[in-house]
């Protein structure tokens, strides 16, 4: 298996997922410019939802190039025992 693959997948899934977070906390405003959220916890709601997005981004993005790979080394595999 190519770990520096599977890494390099899960960074660049990462930031998507990063960026999709920052989009969801941006369209469930009504003024862009100015939060009407009160308690602390949800000031501070953009942040997590970016850290959210992009461990499930990494997550995904690792757990799709690793079945990419074990399915490379099957095939691999299945085409040296068939000679």
């Amino acid at each position: 298996m190519n770990i520096r693959l599977i890494i390099f997948s899960g960074i660049m899934t990462a930031l998507v997922g990063a960026v999709i977070g920052l989009a969801a906390t941006k369209i469930g405003q009504r003024n862009f410019n100015q939060l009407e959220y009160e308690g602390q916890y949800y000031q501070d709601l953009h942040k997590k939802y970016a850290l959210i997005g992009a461990s499930l981004g990494f997550a995904l993005g690792v757990g799709q190039q690793c079945i990419r790979e074990l399915k490379a080394e099957r095939n691999r595999d299945l085409g040296q025992q068939n000679k």
